[in-house]
């Protein structure tokens, strides 16, 4: 039992002389290597939340972006919409204008061929009344020879 002793106690005293040895040659390298690579995930877990962060921000600009666009697609429809409305009035406008003045110009015409045609007429009837006032002045006729005459003339000027 004593030798148990002893031998528990030379194998405790082995014991503590390895930890002591270890911990003294092994253990600050151990710790200093497991706390630069704690250090390390820690930055890498840094530098990923500020990806993140830039990711979203990049996210965030992007989205009005394309919300700007947006607005600005819509007020150039918008702008293109009314300049297309206003030049379908000018058009539109100009097209009634000319319409008017050709029907002003057609209206003169008309009014310009009708005196020209009733000139004519006034010329032509002013021929037949010569015409026949002469035919009745050549001949003295009687009462049913003058009948006969104007009933002619009428015939004539409803011919003509």
């Amino acid at each position: 039992m004593n030798q148990m002793i002893i031998q528990v106690a030379t194998t405790a005293l082995a014991f503590l002389i390895f930890f002591w040895v270890s911990k003294k040659l092994f253990w600050t390298s151990i710790l200093q290597t497991i706390e630069a690579r704690q250090s390390r995930i820690r930055g890498e877990f840094n530098r990923i939340d500020e990806l993140r962060a830039q990711v979203e921000a990049l996210e965030a600009n992007y989205k009005a972006k394309l919300s700007e666009i947006d607005a600005e697609a819509r007020n150039r429809m918008q702008e293109a919409v009314a300049h297309g409305r206003d030049l379908a009035e000018e058009i539109a406008e100009t097209s009634r204008r000319e319409a008017n003045e050709a029907l002003e110009r057609n209206k003169q015409i008309i009014a310009i061929e009708m005196e020209k045609a009733r000139e004519v007429l006034r010329q032509e009837v002013v021929e037949m009344t010569l015409t026949a006032t002469d035919k009745i002045i050549k001949e003295r006729l009687d009462d049913s020879k003058h009948r006969q005459l104007v009933s002619g003339f009428v015939e004539e000027l409803g011919r003509k």
